[in-house]
């Protein structure tokens, strides 16, 4: 008989079996196909014990959440308000991105969201609430005040935001979807983000002053 975690510590080390177990069974079957025994189970433990730290797979994906993905946007968070100015902040990005898509598991996460949308939109709504719209928000108010200070040319910082993250967004799909299953489609990250950085700021560039 499997006995009871006794103490914070062996406490914390199932909940971590548990959300590890989570991520993999839902990234492997799908929300929706993933049953609570076979999470339990993949982490060595009973259903009951599961049950004992969420309530049901929806509580599950919710703390995947709160573990993986909010300290990455804390990252992000992080180095926009460490650099100095606009550009400094895209070029943290930049540098940023490559790790977030390779280490985390953002990556897992988003295909999850985007197979079984339909199944759980409540927890979808949550997602993008917390991770992708908070997300989009630190980018947009670095590009609003660029634009008022006149370091970078913004019409639409709301818009420019999405355009900035939309290479990471295809950079994480591509890495699950194809790089798993074959070497040959591995894309260079660094490289990617590094000229997208680039681009980004030759596009952004402040335009001289036409002459009267």
């Amino acid at each position: 008989m499997q006995q009871r975690a006794r103490t914070e510590e062996a406490k914390d080390q199932r909940r971590q079996a548990l959300l590890a177990a989570a991520l993999d069974e839902f990234f492997e079957r799908g929300f929706t196909a993933a049953r609570m025994d076979d999470i339990a189970a993949r982490a060595g433990l009973s259903k009951g014990s599961l049950y004992l730290y969420f309530k049901s797979k929806e509580a599950l994906f919710g703390a995947l959440v709160d573990v993986y993905a909010l300290p990455n946007v804390e990252r992000v968070e992080a180095a926009a308000s460490a650099a100095p100015d606009a550009t400094t902040a895209i070029q943290s990005f930049t540098q940023l991105a490559p790790l977030l898509v390779r280490t985390s598991a953002v990556p897992k996460i988003m295909k999850i969201l985007i197979a079984d949308a339909p199944a759980f939109p409540d927890v979808v709504n949550a997602y993008r609430r917390a991770v992708i719209e908070r997300g989009l928000k630190v980018i947009e108010n670095i590009l609003r005040r660029a634009g008022e200070t006149g370091e970078l040319n913004i019409e639409n910082p709301q818009l420019t935001a999405r355009l900035v993250i939309a290479p990471m967004i295809l950079s994480a799909i591509w890495h699950v979807v194809f790089e798993r299953n074959d070497e040959t489609a591995t894309v260079d990250l660094e490289a990617l983000f590094a000229l997208h950085g680039k681009m980004l700021l030759r596009a952004l560039a402040p335009r001289p002053e036409t002459a009267s």
